[in-house]
């Protein structure tokens, strides 16, 4: 005579096995939901940063070439930056100020050439009026600019967080140093650092420009 054998039901979840699986998954959505954002953050930054460098390196095209603005040839362009202005930054033509036909000298220590000379240029070295703004770009999703420096050639560092209130840097053809001032032209630099800021305030991207043209994005502001 054979065993009899008994069938048996198959055992289910229980409630607490359930509610530990859900916290589990809970639990690893949300890091990878938080590891997802930060990680876009930090693309949407760096992106940030490198448009910045861009707009520097056209105004540096621009300022080496013949490009015509409002009808004058030969002029400068620069980017600005202002601590009233921190979530959008313009570049500019520096056509002002311009004597019609003949154009004055108004960059010193910069362009030393003769008023009447063919190479003479128009402008002061910053931006001083409206008419010569090109482009205003203004950061979205909270982005914005923390801070800008510019460094002396003492090796003294200003900042927007203290006493610079603008940093304007130009590219005068055929000169192929940068001319980086600040407070209206006021105060002169050898170099230029802008720190772009997520609106966490919890990340940042440095663009610094040299005296010689050179142009990098770094994780910090040295």
């Amino acid at each position: 005579m054979e065993p009899i054998h008994f069938l048996k039901r198959p055992r289910g979840f229980t409630l607490i096995e359930m509610l530990v699986v859900l916290a589990i998954i809970v639990i690893i959505t949300g890091i990878a939901l938080v590891g997802q954002t930060s990680f876009n953050r930090s693309l949407i930054l760096t992106d940030t940063a490198y448009n910045i460098g861009l707009s520097i390196r056209e105004a540096q095209s621009y300022g080496l070439s013949t490009r015509i603005f409002s009808g004058i040839q030969n002029a400068g362009y620069g980017v600005r930056f202002s601590r009233i202005t921190p979530s959008e930054y313009i570049t500019f033509s520096d056509i002002l100020p311009a004597a019609p036909g003949t154009y004055s000298v108004r960059c010193p220590g910069h362009d030393d050439r003769s008023a009447t000379s063919p190479e003479a240029r128009p402008g002061n070295c910053y931006y001083s009026d409206p008419s010569e703004l090109l482009r205003t770009y203004t950061f979205s999703r909270g982005f914005y600019i923390s801070n800008f420096c510019g460094i002396t050639s003492g090796g003294t560092n200003i900042c927007s967080s203290s006493t610079l209130s603008n940093m304007d840097i130009v590219f005068l053809r055929p000169n192929t140093e940068t001319i980086i001032t600040g407070n209206n032209a006021t105060q002169s630099f050898v170099r230029a650092t802008i720190t772009v800021m997520a609106p966490d305030n919890q990340a940042s991207r440095c663009i610094n420009v040299t005296a010689l043209g050179a142009i990098s994005v770094s994780l910090t502001c040295p």
